[in-house]
């Protein structure tokens, strides 16, 4: 039974992550920690939702997002830095994200290349953007897992688009 689980946790993770890999690999492949990284990256290099079932199943994601000890060629970059951060503070920078500043913000920020100035302006981008998933149907039933990979998705929308500029996110 906590294999079929695991296995449908994979797939419903595996939805999250591909749809925004393959929009970008039409433009540029961008890393995403959960697909590129890992156990499962080195399995299935080129099979997306393999890579992905393959980490949830091994261990929830976690080797993917932290070691990059497995795959390091590719786990070398800012983003792979920003989401292994996240990965490892997730629950301080949801607390801070709520209270609209914190030094793990703040931290997260200077990882993603973020200028300074910008920093109010990006948590407050951040904030309006958290509240919303917050009401999510759906986000109370969520691993820290797939939180911190959302939130992850949260922070590169921003660093990415609007503040791409004061952002060098890599």
């Amino acid at each position: 039974m906590k294999m079929l689980k695991g296995f449908a946790l994979a797939l419903v993770l595996a939805s999250c992550v591909i749809a925004p890999a393959q929009a970008a690999a039409k433009h540029k492949k961008a890393l995403n920690p959960w697909v590129d990284c890992g156990i499962g990256a080195q399995l299935f290099p080129r099979t997306d939702w393999a890579a992905v079932s393959s980490n949830v199943i091994w261990d929830l994601g976690t080797t993917a997002v932290i070691s990059d000890q497995s795959s390091q060629d590719t786990c070398h970059s800012r983003k792979a830095h920003v989401a292994m951060y996240i990965g490892a503070t997730y629950a301080n920078l949801a607390e801070e994200t709520v209270q609209g500043d914190g030094t793990h913000l703040r931290a997260m920020l200077q990882v993603a290349g973020c200028e300074s100035e910008v920093h109010g302006s990006v948590i407050a981008a951040l904030r309006t953007d958290f509240g919303q998933y917050l009401r999510t149907p759906g986000y109370a039933v969520k691993s820290s897992s797939e939180k911190a990979q959302d939130y992850y998705n949260l922070v590169q929308t921003n660093v990415e688009g609007q503040y791409a500029q004061q952002c060098r996110a890599v």
